[in-house]
C-alpha cells in the first residue's frame, strides 16, 4: 500500500503530459499567415509533404529578415533537370490567405493550420495541401502540423519533393 500514492501520482503526471501534449495542437486558432511564412526570421521553409499531381522537386522558401507586413519578396527555390532554379516571389498576406506573384504569374494558398517558427500546413484552390517545414525545426516539432496534413489529405496520393536524390545537395 505505501506504493500506491505514488503509482497514483505517476499515473496523473503521465495522463496530465498526454493532456498538454494534445494541447499543444491547437486546430481550432485561425493562423495568421504572416507569422506562418516569416517566423522566426531567417532560415529556409522546405515543402515536406504536398498532394499536388507534380510538387518541384527539392522546393524551398528562403524567410527573409526583418520583412515589413504584409508584403515580403521571398526567393524559392526548386531543381529542375538536376540544376537549381531561383526566383524572388512577392507574397501578400491577409488572415491566413497568401498570394504570391511572380510577373504575369499569380499562386493563391490559404494557411489552414501553423505552429509558428515550426511548419504550417497551406490549401490550395485545387483542393491540394502542402507541409512546410522550418530548417531550425527538430524532427518531432513537425508533428501537428504533421497530424493535421495527415487529416486533410486522407485518400489522398503524398509527395515528398524533398526526398528526391538530388535534394541531397542542397545549398541551403
Amino acid at each position: 500500500m505505501v506504493g500506491t500514492p505514488h503509482v497514483l501520482f505517476v499515473s496523473l503526471c503521465l495522463l496530465g503530459g498526454v493532456a498538454l501534449a494534445e494541447k499543444e495542437c491547437d486546430f481550432k486558432r485561425t493562423p495568421e499567415a504572416w507569422n506562418a511564412i516569416t517566423k522566426p526570421g531567417s532560415g529556409v521553409y522546405r515543402l515536406q509533404l504536398s498532394t499536388q499531381e507534380n510538387p518541384k522537386d527539392c522546393l524551398r522558401g528562403e524567410v527573409p529578415k526583418n520583412p515589413t507586413a504584409p508584403n515580403v519578396k521571398i526567393t524559392m527555390k526548386h531543381k529542375e533537370n538536376g540544376e537549381w532554379q531561383s526566383n524572388e516571389w512577392q507574397f501578400h498576406t491577409s488572415g491566413p490567405n497568401i498570394t504570391a506573384t511572380l510577373g504575369d504569374r499569380t499562386l493563391t494558398g490559404t494557411v489552414i493550420f501553423d505552429d509558428e517558427g515550426k511548419c504550417h500546413v497551406n490549401k490550395y484552390p485545387d483542393g491540394a495541401y502542402g507541409l512546410w517545414k522550418h530548417s531550425s525545426a527538430k524532427d518531432g516539432d513537425a508533428e501537428c502540423c504533421r497530424k493535421k496534413f495527415n487529416k486533410e489529405t486522407k485518400g489522398k496520393e503524398k509527395k515528398n519533393p524533398q526526398k528526391k536524390e538530388s535534394c541531397k545537395t542542397s545549398t541551403s
